[in-house]
């Protein structure tokens, strides 16, 4: 027996649920390369105002996703925020 039309047409809209998140948006820092600063001081661990920004009120760190990083930006968001806590300048849990 096979399915209906209308089934299949929830099924398919099922399917299509997550559809949204496989659309990449540009990274946060990337940038025209003749206006590009160098990601390596914005991504600092002195930084501290952009990296409580991309950290939540548990002291977790947002992931690529949500802070729309590369992996590699990401690397160094993760380098830098630990660094910062190893210096007290950002809080190991909330």
């Amino acid at each position: 027996m096979g399915l209906s039309s209308k089934k299949l047409k929830e099924k398919r809209k099922k399917k299509n649920k997550f559809k949204k998140f496989a659309e990449r948006t540009p990274s946060r820092w990337s940038m025209a390369k003749d206006e590009q600063k160098n990601v390596r001081e914005v991504l600092d661990f002195k930084n501290v105002e952009l990296l409580q920004k991309l950290i939540t009120s548990q002291g977790k760190m947002f992931s690529r996703k949500r802070s729309s990083a590369t992996a590699r930006h990401q690397q160094m968001l993760k380098r830098a925020i630990k660094r910062a806590r190893y210096m007290g300048l950002l809080p190991y849990v909330g």
